[in-house]
């Protein structure tokens, strides 16, 4: 009896140990596979006078990230990503094209009309298990 015990036990552990490592090997696939974007956003403001500064850095911005289908924009498809305080930002993304802009365009593309701050539009790649570095920037103007 105490040997079967054992046996049973034995088995119990090695089942146990086999799953452990499919777990731990699925996991580090997954992992190893991640793709998305990041990057830094800056806030730039440029002096309406001329030779002025133009100041600002590093910020925490809102903006868009909409899947592309073909050369079209889905904007009803946006997920909107805001950037911490130093701008960093990074996004786990599925594969595929996608366009990078104000959130308000995103919102209405078709009623969109630009404030005095602009922010720049990109369409960038995200490659599978690859993370792509995307920098960004909004600028205003002042007067």
């Amino acid at each position: 009896m105490f040997v079967m015990q054992k046996r049973c036990l034995l088995n119990a552990f090695l089942v146990v140990v086999s799953l452990l490592a499919a777990t731990s090997f699925a996991a580090e696939k997954v992992m190893s596979q991640a793709s998305g974007l990041r990057g830094i956003t800056r806030s730039m403001v440029r002096s309406g006078m001329p030779d002025g500064p133009t100041t600002g850095g590093p910020a925490s911005v809102e903006f868009a990230i909409v899947p592309m289908q073909g050369d079209r924009p889905e904007y009803q498809n946006a997920i909107f990503v805001k950037s911490d305080q130093q701008g960093r930002y990074e996004v786990a993304l599925p594969p595929g094209r996608y366009w990078l802009g104000p959130r308000g365009k995103a919102l209405d593309p078709t009623n969109y009309r630009p404030t005095s701050v602009m922010f720049s539009e990109e369409v960038v790649v995200v490659r599978e298990g690859n993370f792509s570095d995307v920098d960004l920037m909004e600028m205003g103007y002042a007067p």
